[in-house]
């Protein structure tokens, strides 16, 4: 049975030695992230190609500010619709106010999420001396 257990696990894993001045930057980040060791490696290799978020503490916590945000507008246009289905919502022409404020909102968050993920990746791979293959292009153009 453990022979079972041990081969349904498929995850690649990675073990690796460590210099002694990297293993204290991987110890500063885990402090800073407030992470375990795994996550912060996981989140630097997905911040070092954009394929996922690369936040701070700060940037994590401002995430769930953000998904609360999200979730009042998600609770609200839930009131709505069931106002729509008995009967009781005002005409749409009398909504164009709230339809509007409700974007901006929205808006607002997407642009403080992707300045957040977008921005910090990018700060971590000029930090770690890697480049994306689209900014090494960009550099050649220009140079």
């Amino acid at each position: 049975m453990a022979r079972a257990a041990r081969t349904a696990r498929r995850k690649p894993r990675l073990r690796t030695e460590l210099s002694d001045a990297d293993e204290r930057h991987l110890q500063e980040a885990v402090e800073l992230f407030g992470l375990p060791k795994a996550e912060v490696v996981r989140r630097l290799i997905r911040g070092s190609v954009q394929a996922g978020p690369a936040l701070s503490a700060e940037n994590t916590k401002a995430v769930v500010t953000l998904a609360g945000q999200v979730r009042a507008v998600g609770r609200n246009l839930s009131q709505l619709l069931r106002a729509i289905h008995r009967g009781q919502a005002v005409r749409i022409e009398d909504t164009e106010a709230v339809w509007r404020g409700l974007h901006g909102v929205v808006a607002e968050i997407n642009d403080e999420l992707t300045e957040m993920t977008v921005a910090y990746g990018s700060k971590l791979r000029r930090e770690a001396g890697l480049r994306l293959p689209a900014e090494i292009d960009r550099e050649e153009r220009t140079a």
